[in-house]
């Protein structure tokens, strides 16, 4: 466990970043998406999601066999990262491809609409 100060700065979760991984996991079978969202939703994005897959099957209403192969496929794809094992039971985090996307939308600054500035008044004391 890392200390605050160690801790690196938490990735922004968007509505853009949702419809990045849904564009970016198109191919693979929905149940993929589904699994994705609760795990990129669950926890702030790169912390660990402490639940199991049964838990996860059961929130997202998809049979605990659909849940295992889907995080099996977004593992091996870089889509979710096992984090650690407590015995035989694996906690994941979100994977690089899903960090890689956030911080890209991080680095877009986001430009003003529009810059006011305050021009002398004629007839103001100030000419």
């Amino acid at each position: 466990m890392t200390s605050p100060a160690m801790r690196p700065r938490e990735l922004p979760f968007s509505a853009d970043l949702m419809r990045k991984l849904l564009e970016e996991t198109a191919e693979l079978p929905g149940a993929d998406y589904r699994v994705l969202s609760y795990y990129v939703t669950a926890v702030p994005l790169g912390e660990t999601v402490r639940e199991t897959a049964k838990t996860v099957a059961g929130t997202v209403k998809i049979s605990q066999g659909s849940v295992s192969k889907s995080i099996g496929r977004l593992v091996t794809n870089g889509w979710l990262a096992m984090a650690f094992r407590v015995g035989a039971v694996p906690f994941y985090r979100a994977g690089d491809r899903v960090l890689e996307l956030a911080a890209a939308g991080d680095d877009q600054v986001e430009q003003p609409l529009a810059t006011v500035s305050h021009l002398p008044m004629r007839g103001s004391g100030d000419e």
